[in-house]
């Protein structure tokens, strides 16, 4: 996941810092028209990925920050996302440049999360964290909703130093078992 999530994260950068064409709304008829201008945007934390865990030794997965992870059993993909600032509507966030970052509306959900300190976590920390959630989990009677893992950092990788980092390990969770 490290090396996907630095991939991920810089082409993510790239959009918030001004590689993306500006729009703006027409209050007179409504519509979205695109101007030629980029904008520079402001990074919101968390940022997160999102991948699968193997149960497997043979596949590593770790987190740049800051980063959110998913991942999940049976796919190696990991997506990068952030949050766009509240300035933004879907329809007024500026496009991307490039074609592989996509903007997404990410419906509500319920997770189930521990946090800790420290740098980000290795492929062994994420798994350890991921097992202790489905243990209590269980133990408390409650699904866990899909087989993917979320990492979540909230902190500036250049400036924060590791024992200020926040970090969380999430699943998501059936709300009704809530």
């Amino acid at each position: 996941m490290r090396k996907a999530g630095g991939k991920g994260f810089g082409k993510c950068a790239s959009y918030i810092f001004g590689e993306n064409q500006s729009t703006t709304s027409s209050n007179s008829n409504n519509k979205i028209t695109e101007k030629e201008d980029s904008e520079k945007m402001q990074m919101t934390a968390p940022v997160r990925s999102v991948g699968r865990i193997s149960n497997d030794s043979s596949e590593k997965m770790q987190m740049t920050a800051p980063v959110r992870s998913i991942g999940s059993n049976t796919a190696k993909k990991t997506k990068i996302s952030f949050v766009i600032g509240s300035k933004h509507t879907l329809k007024t966030v500026p496009k991307p440049k490039d074609k592989s970052v996509k903007i997404v509306k990410v419906d509500e959900h319920c997770l189930a999360a521990v946090t800790f300190s420290g740098p980000p976590p290795s492929d062994e920390r994420i798994t350890k964290e991921r097992d202790l959630i489905l243990q209590t989990l269980e133990k408390e009677g409650i699904r866990a909703k899909g087989e993917e893992t979320l990492v979540y950092g909230y902190h500036d990788p250049i400036i924060t130093p590791n024992f200020l980092r926040r970090n969380e390990v999430a699943v998501m969770v059936d709300r009704k078992d809530v």
